[in-house]
């Protein structure tokens, strides 16, 4: 069964792109573009991985992150950013730079 992954950014055309680019590389992917309605697929559905961006209005990543793990324990978690990681943030499938090299975050999602 391929690896289902919720991805949450608040720009619609990135979300598009990961949308399709995840989908073509085979896994189910569904998109989300805040962390409230973040949460409400992560509580109507099971997912593998999510990957969201840092830098949102309302909740962040890293506050959906530790909301997302209340809900899903088992879920791994990938932020995206422009700004440097500064530390172990609880992320534990990576931390990928914006602009996104893509044969990296295919890499980081295949482990």
């Amino acid at each position: 069964m391929s690896p289902r992954i919720l991805v949450v950014d608040d720009d619609t055309m990135t979300l598009k792109v990961l949308r399709r680019l995840l989908a073509s590389e085979g896994f189910v992917a569904e998109a989300s573009e805040s962390g409230a309605a973040a949460l409400a697929q992560l509580q109507a559905a099971d997912f593998d991985i999510l990957l969201t961006d840092l830098v949102m209005p309302e909740m962040d990543g890293l506050a959906l992150t530790v909301a997302a793990r209340t809900l899903r324990p088992a879920l791994r978690c990938m932020i995206m950013s422009g700004l440097p990681r500064l530390g172990n943030e609880g992320v534990d499938v990576g931390w990928i730079a914006k602009p996104l090299d893509i044969d990296t975050l295919l890499g980081l999602l295949a482990k």
